[in-house]
Protein backbone atom coordinates (compact mmCIF):
# COMPACT_ATOMS: atom_id res chain seq x y z
CA UNK A 1 0.00 0.00 0.00
CA UNK A 2 1.48 3.07 -1.02
CA UNK A 3 2.40 6.17 1.58
CA UNK A 4 -0.34 8.42 2.10
CA UNK A 5 -2.60 7.30 -1.25
CA UNK A 6 -5.30 6.36 0.66
CA UNK A 7 -5.25 9.77 2.77
CA UNK A 8 -8.82 11.30 2.39
CA UNK A 9 -10.01 8.75 -0.66
CA UNK A 10 -13.72 8.29 -0.12
CA UNK A 11 -14.40 4.13 -0.67
CA UNK A 12 -17.12 2.51 -1.01
CA UNK A 13 -17.23 -1.40 0.49
CA UNK A 14 -20.35 -3.89 -0.39
CA UNK A 15 -19.90 -6.59 2.10
CA UNK A 16 -18.46 -4.33 4.72
CA UNK A 17 -19.65 -6.30 7.60
CA UNK A 18 -18.21 -9.44 6.69
CA UNK A 19 -14.93 -11.33 7.88
CA UNK A 20 -13.10 -10.23 4.74
CA UNK A 21 -14.99 -6.68 4.69
CA UNK A 22 -14.61 -5.71 7.86
CA UNK A 23 -10.74 -6.37 7.58
CA UNK A 24 -10.81 -3.80 4.61
CA UNK A 25 -12.68 -1.20 6.04
CA UNK A 26 -10.43 -1.13 8.93
CA UNK A 27 -7.45 -0.73 6.80
CA UNK A 28 -9.03 1.73 4.82
CA UNK A 29 -9.74 3.86 7.74
CA UNK A 30 -6.51 3.54 9.36
CA UNK A 31 -4.81 4.77 6.67
CA UNK A 32 -6.76 7.76 6.40
CA UNK A 33 -9.64 7.03 3.94
CA UNK A 34 -13.54 8.12 4.00
CA UNK A 35 -15.39 4.65 4.27
CA UNK A 36 -18.58 3.76 3.25
CA UNK A 37 -19.99 0.79 3.49
CA UNK A 38 -23.14 -1.08 1.86
CA UNK A 39 -24.01 -4.41 3.47
CA UNK A 40 -26.65 -6.74 5.04
CA UNK A 41 -26.06 -6.70 9.07
CA UNK A 42 -23.21 -9.12 10.45
CA UNK A 43 -24.55 -12.80 9.32
CA UNK A 44 -22.89 -14.01 12.97
CA UNK A 45 -22.77 -13.55 16.67
CA UNK A 46 -20.01 -12.89 17.33
CA UNK A 47 -18.65 -10.89 14.32
CA UNK A 48 -15.17 -9.26 13.70
CA UNK A 49 -17.30 -5.66 12.31
CA UNK A 50 -18.61 -5.49 16.32
CA UNK A 51 -15.64 -7.03 17.77
CA UNK A 52 -13.22 -4.45 15.97
CA UNK A 53 -15.87 -1.69 16.13
CA UNK A 54 -15.19 -1.34 12.55
CA UNK A 55 -18.72 0.36 12.16
CA UNK A 56 -17.55 3.44 14.53
CA UNK A 57 -15.18 4.93 11.54
CA UNK A 58 -16.86 4.81 9.05
CA UNK A 59 -20.90 5.46 7.04
CA UNK A 60 -22.95 2.21 7.23
CA UNK A 61 -26.07 1.73 5.01
CA UNK A 62 -27.65 -1.72 6.27
CA UNK A 63 -29.39 -3.16 2.87
CA UNK A 64 -28.86 -5.80 0.05
CA UNK A 65 -26.99 -5.50 -2.88
CA UNK A 66 -29.99 -6.55 -5.03
CA UNK A 67 -32.19 -3.57 -4.12
CA UNK A 68 -31.22 -1.52 -6.66
CA UNK A 69 -32.74 1.91 -5.56
CA UNK A 70 -31.04 1.56 -2.57
CA UNK A 71 -27.56 0.66 -3.85
CA UNK A 72 -27.57 3.21 -6.29
CA UNK A 73 -28.63 6.09 -3.66
CA UNK A 74 -25.97 4.50 -1.24
CA UNK A 75 -23.12 4.97 -4.05
CA UNK A 76 -24.88 8.20 -5.10
CA UNK A 77 -24.46 9.87 -1.70
CA UNK A 78 -21.16 7.97 -1.08
CA UNK A 79 -19.05 10.17 -3.99
CA UNK A 80 -16.31 7.60 -4.08
CA UNK A 81 -13.53 7.50 -6.27
CA UNK A 82 -12.44 3.51 -5.38
CA UNK A 83 -15.30 0.70 -4.77
CA UNK A 84 -14.64 -2.45 -3.64
CA UNK A 85 -17.12 -4.70 -4.22
CA UNK A 86 -16.99 -7.94 -2.13
CA UNK A 87 -20.75 -8.76 -1.16
CA UNK A 88 -22.41 -12.09 -1.88
CA UNK A 89 -19.60 -14.01 0.26
CA UNK A 90 -20.28 -17.68 1.70
CA UNK A 91 -19.09 -21.32 1.71
CA UNK A 92 -19.74 -24.12 -0.32
CA UNK A 93 -21.90 -25.71 3.03
CA UNK A 94 -24.09 -22.42 3.39
CA UNK A 95 -24.44 -22.14 -0.28
CA UNK A 96 -26.30 -25.40 -1.46
CA UNK A 97 -29.19 -24.58 1.82
CA UNK A 98 -29.78 -21.31 -0.33
CA UNK A 99 -28.54 -21.61 -4.08
CA UNK A 100 -31.42 -19.17 -5.91
CA UNK A 101 -29.70 -16.76 -3.44
CA UNK A 102 -26.48 -17.18 -3.90
CA UNK A 103 -27.14 -16.86 -7.89
CA UNK A 104 -29.42 -13.63 -7.25
CA UNK A 105 -26.48 -12.10 -5.26
CA UNK A 106 -23.39 -12.97 -7.33
CA UNK A 107 -25.25 -12.33 -10.64
CA UNK A 108 -28.02 -9.20 -10.01
CA UNK A 109 -25.73 -7.48 -7.03
CA UNK A 110 -22.98 -7.00 -9.47
CA UNK A 111 -24.62 -5.90 -12.24
CA UNK A 112 -26.96 -3.81 -10.34
CA UNK A 113 -23.39 -2.23 -9.08
CA UNK A 114 -22.09 -2.05 -12.13
CA UNK A 115 -25.30 0.01 -13.82
CA UNK A 116 -24.97 2.24 -10.87
CA UNK A 117 -21.78 3.09 -12.02
CA UNK A 118 -22.89 4.84 -15.10
CA UNK A 119 -24.55 7.16 -13.20
CA UNK A 120 -21.97 8.61 -11.09
CA UNK A 121 -19.80 10.98 -11.78
CA UNK A 122 -16.76 10.19 -9.13
CA UNK A 123 -15.77 6.77 -9.07
CA UNK A 124 -12.73 5.81 -10.83
CA UNK A 125 -11.73 2.28 -9.87
CA UNK A 126 -13.91 -0.76 -8.91
CA UNK A 127 -12.39 -4.36 -7.53
CA UNK A 128 -14.86 -7.35 -7.34
CA UNK A 129 -13.89 -9.89 -5.44
CA UNK A 130 -14.50 -13.41 -6.72
CA UNK A 131 -12.72 -16.64 -5.94
CA UNK A 132 -10.01 -19.32 -6.91
CA UNK A 133 -12.74 -21.45 -7.31
CA UNK A 134 -14.22 -19.61 -10.86
CA UNK A 135 -11.91 -21.98 -13.44
CA UNK A 136 -12.55 -24.94 -14.85
CA UNK A 137 -11.24 -27.72 -13.21
CA UNK A 138 -8.18 -29.32 -14.48
CA UNK A 139 -7.05 -32.54 -12.96
CA UNK A 140 -3.39 -32.87 -14.61
CA UNK A 141 -2.65 -28.59 -13.88
CA UNK A 142 -1.08 -27.79 -11.09
CA UNK A 143 -1.92 -23.68 -10.85
CA UNK A 144 -3.86 -21.55 -12.40
CA UNK A 145 -3.41 -18.29 -14.96
CA UNK A 146 -5.81 -15.49 -15.58
CA UNK A 147 -6.38 -16.52 -18.87
CA UNK A 148 -7.69 -20.08 -17.98
CA UNK A 149 -10.95 -21.07 -18.92
CA UNK A 150 -14.00 -20.45 -16.14
CA UNK A 151 -16.63 -22.79 -14.63
CA UNK A 152 -17.66 -23.60 -11.38
CA UNK A 153 -18.24 -27.51 -9.99
CA UNK A 154 -20.64 -25.72 -6.91
CA UNK A 155 -23.21 -23.22 -6.99
CA UNK A 156 -21.03 -20.53 -4.91
CA UNK A 157 -17.91 -21.64 -7.83
CA UNK A 158 -20.20 -21.24 -10.88
CA UNK A 159 -22.01 -18.06 -9.72
CA UNK A 160 -18.68 -16.44 -8.95
CA UNK A 161 -17.85 -16.94 -12.11
CA UNK A 162 -21.03 -15.94 -13.75
CA UNK A 163 -20.03 -12.75 -11.75
CA UNK A 164 -16.31 -12.64 -13.61
CA UNK A 165 -18.74 -12.80 -16.92
CA UNK A 166 -21.03 -9.94 -16.07
CA UNK A 167 -17.68 -7.80 -15.41
CA UNK A 168 -16.10 -9.03 -18.37
CA UNK A 169 -19.16 -8.04 -20.69
CA UNK A 170 -19.31 -4.53 -19.40
CA UNK A 171 -15.72 -4.22 -19.75
CA UNK A 172 -16.16 -5.26 -23.42
CA UNK A 173 -18.86 -2.59 -24.34
CA UNK A 174 -20.07 0.28 -21.50
CA UNK A 175 -16.91 0.99 -19.48
CA UNK A 176 -14.79 -0.67 -22.87
CA UNK A 177 -11.36 1.04 -22.93
CA UNK A 178 -12.63 3.25 -26.58
CA UNK A 179 -14.92 5.06 -24.16
CA UNK A 180 -12.26 5.72 -21.02
CA UNK A 181 -12.84 9.45 -22.05
CA UNK A 182 -16.47 9.39 -21.18
CA UNK A 183 -16.76 7.00 -18.45
CA UNK A 184 -13.69 7.05 -16.77
CA UNK A 185 -14.05 4.04 -14.75
CA UNK A 186 -11.18 0.89 -14.39
CA UNK A 187 -12.83 -2.34 -13.64
CA UNK A 188 -11.20 -5.40 -11.95
CA UNK A 189 -11.68 -8.91 -10.71
CA UNK A 190 -9.78 -10.24 -7.96
CA UNK A 191 -9.74 -13.89 -7.76
CA UNK A 192 -7.94 -15.51 -4.18
CA UNK A 193 -9.05 -18.19 -1.99
CA UNK A 194 -10.15 -19.38 1.32
CA UNK A 195 -8.44 -16.23 3.58
CA UNK A 196 -7.79 -16.72 7.08
CA UNK A 197 -7.31 -14.37 10.01
CA UNK A 198 -8.61 -13.72 13.25
CA UNK A 199 -12.27 -12.69 13.66
CA UNK A 200 -13.47 -15.00 11.39
CA UNK A 201 -16.92 -16.67 13.34
CA UNK A 202 -18.46 -18.12 10.38
CA UNK A 203 -20.04 -21.26 11.39
CA UNK A 204 -18.37 -23.82 9.38
CA UNK A 205 -14.55 -21.40 9.10
CA UNK A 206 -11.35 -24.19 10.42
CA UNK A 207 -9.94 -21.48 12.24
CA UNK A 208 -12.82 -20.61 14.09
CA UNK A 209 -13.66 -24.49 15.05
CA UNK A 210 -10.24 -24.67 15.65
CA UNK A 211 -10.55 -21.61 18.19
CA UNK A 212 -13.70 -23.32 20.07
CA UNK A 213 -11.42 -26.83 20.16
CA UNK A 214 -8.52 -25.01 21.67
CA UNK A 215 -9.95 -22.98 24.00
CA UNK A 216 -12.29 -25.67 25.32
CA UNK A 217 -9.50 -27.82 25.79
CA UNK A 218 -10.39 -30.50 23.08
CA UNK A 219 -9.48 -31.28 19.39
CA UNK A 220 -11.03 -31.01 15.99
CA UNK A 221 -10.89 -34.02 14.17
CA UNK A 222 -10.01 -33.60 10.95
CA UNK A 223 -12.12 -35.02 7.28
CA UNK A 224 -9.33 -34.66 5.06
CA UNK A 225 -6.50 -33.85 7.10
CA UNK A 226 -3.67 -34.22 4.34
CA UNK A 227 -5.73 -32.09 1.75
CA UNK A 228 -3.18 -29.34 0.05
CA UNK A 229 -4.50 -25.90 0.39
CA UNK A 230 -3.01 -22.31 0.19
CA UNK A 231 -3.42 -20.31 2.87
CA UNK A 232 -3.84 -16.79 1.80
CA UNK A 233 -3.55 -14.86 5.61
CA UNK A 234 -6.15 -11.66 5.71
CA UNK A 235 -3.63 -8.75 6.12
CA UNK A 236 -1.84 -10.46 2.64
CA UNK A 237 -5.26 -10.25 1.11
CA UNK A 238 -6.15 -7.08 2.06
CA UNK A 239 -2.85 -5.51 0.49
CA UNK A 240 -3.71 -7.19 -2.37
CA UNK A 241 -7.18 -5.58 -3.01
CA UNK A 242 -5.78 -2.26 -1.63
CA UNK A 243 -2.68 -2.51 -4.00
CA UNK A 244 -4.93 -3.45 -7.65
CA UNK A 245 -7.15 -0.26 -7.03
CA UNK A 246 -4.05 1.96 -6.33
CA UNK A 247 -2.74 0.64 -9.97
CA UNK A 248 -6.53 1.24 -11.12
CA UNK A 249 -6.47 4.58 -10.31
CA UNK A 250 -2.82 5.01 -11.42
CA UNK A 251 -3.34 2.59 -14.61
CA UNK A 252 -7.00 3.28 -15.63
CA UNK A 253 -7.46 0.77 -18.05
CA UNK A 254 -4.23 -0.90 -18.69
CA UNK A 255 -5.00 -2.38 -15.34
CA UNK A 256 -8.61 -3.50 -16.21
CA UNK A 257 -9.51 -7.21 -16.32
CA UNK A 258 -8.86 -10.15 -14.06
CA UNK A 259 -6.32 -10.78 -11.22
CA UNK A 260 -4.92 -13.74 -9.15
CA UNK A 261 -4.09 -12.96 -5.79
CA UNK A 262 -2.61 -16.18 -4.09
CA UNK A 263 0.32 -17.28 -0.99
CA UNK A 264 1.61 -19.59 -4.15
CA UNK A 265 3.75 -22.92 -3.77
CA UNK A 266 5.43 -21.39 -1.20
CA UNK A 267 2.35 -21.06 1.12
CA UNK A 268 1.07 -24.65 0.64
CA UNK A 269 0.45 -26.95 4.01
CA UNK A 270 -2.09 -29.99 4.39
CA UNK A 271 -4.81 -29.23 6.96
CA UNK A 272 -3.62 -31.11 9.93
CA UNK A 273 -0.18 -29.17 9.56
CA UNK A 274 -2.43 -26.30 9.29
CA UNK A 275 -4.13 -27.20 12.26
CA UNK A 276 -0.88 -28.31 14.54
CA UNK A 277 0.62 -25.01 13.92
CA UNK A 278 -2.64 -23.71 15.43
CA UNK A 279 -3.05 -25.77 17.95
CA UNK A 280 0.63 -25.41 19.60
CA UNK A 281 0.86 -21.48 19.23
CA UNK A 282 -2.56 -21.30 21.23
CA UNK A 283 -1.81 -23.97 23.71
CA UNK A 284 1.98 -23.41 23.82
CA UNK A 285 2.25 -27.08 23.91
CA UNK A 286 3.20 -29.19 20.56
CA UNK A 287 0.29 -30.78 19.38
CA UNK A 288 -1.01 -34.81 19.44
CA UNK A 289 -0.84 -36.05 16.39
CA UNK A 290 -4.20 -38.04 15.29
CA UNK A 291 -4.52 -41.36 13.94
CA UNK A 292 -7.14 -40.05 11.40
CA UNK A 293 -9.11 -42.42 9.27
CA UNK A 294 -8.96 -40.35 5.94
CA UNK A 295 -5.73 -40.65 4.34
CA UNK A 296 -6.39 -39.28 0.72
CA UNK A 297 -4.72 -36.38 -0.44
CA UNK A 298 -6.42 -34.14 -2.48
CA UNK A 299 -4.62 -31.01 -4.02
CA UNK A 300 -6.54 -27.84 -4.42
CA UNK A 301 -5.92 -25.63 -7.49
CA UNK A 302 -2.90 -23.00 -7.23
CA UNK A 303 -3.03 -19.94 -8.23
CA UNK A 304 -0.32 -18.33 -10.26
CA UNK A 305 0.35 -14.73 -9.00
CA UNK A 306 2.88 -13.87 -11.31
CA UNK A 307 1.00 -10.76 -12.70
CA UNK A 308 0.38 -10.11 -9.29
CA UNK A 309 3.49 -10.10 -8.14
CA UNK A 310 5.27 -8.40 -11.63
CA UNK A 311 3.04 -5.45 -12.49
CA UNK A 312 1.75 -4.56 -8.56
CA UNK A 313 4.73 -5.76 -6.59
CA UNK A 314 1.88 -7.34 -4.34
CA UNK A 315 3.49 -11.43 -3.08
CA UNK A 316 2.39 -12.77 0.60
CA UNK A 317 4.41 -12.02 3.13
CA UNK A 318 3.26 -14.68 5.90
CA UNK A 319 3.87 -18.13 5.43
CA UNK A 320 1.27 -20.41 6.19
CA UNK A 321 2.72 -21.33 9.17
CA UNK A 322 2.74 -17.91 10.27
CA UNK A 323 -0.64 -17.60 9.30
CA UNK A 324 -1.97 -20.17 11.54
CA UNK A 325 0.14 -18.38 14.43
CA UNK A 326 -1.06 -15.27 14.06
CA UNK A 327 -5.10 -16.87 13.76
CA UNK A 328 -4.25 -18.81 17.42
CA UNK A 329 -2.77 -15.51 18.87
CA UNK A 330 -6.00 -13.70 17.74
CA UNK A 331 -8.33 -15.94 18.95
CA UNK A 332 -6.50 -16.47 22.66
CA UNK A 333 -6.43 -12.88 23.15
CA UNK A 334 -10.32 -12.89 22.04
CA UNK A 335 -11.11 -15.40 24.30
CA UNK A 336 -9.17 -13.94 27.37
CA UNK A 337 -11.02 -10.56 27.05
Amino acid sequence: MSTNFWQGKRVFITGHTGFRGSHLALALQKAGAIVFGYSLAPATTPNFFEVANVGDGMTSTFADVRDAQSLNSALDFAQAEVVFHLAGGGGLKESLDKIPEVYSTQVMGTVNLLESLKQTATVRAVVVLTSDKVYRVNIAQNSYTEDDALAGNSPISAAKACAELVVQSYLNSVFSTDKYNRHKISIATARMGAVVGGGDFEENSLVYLLAQAAQGGGDLPLRNPNSQRSWLFVDDAIQGLLALAEKLIEKGPKAAGPWNFSAGAGGILSVSEFKNAFMESFRGVKAAELDLVNKGVSTHGILNSQKAETELGWSAKYSPIQAAQNCATWYKKYYST
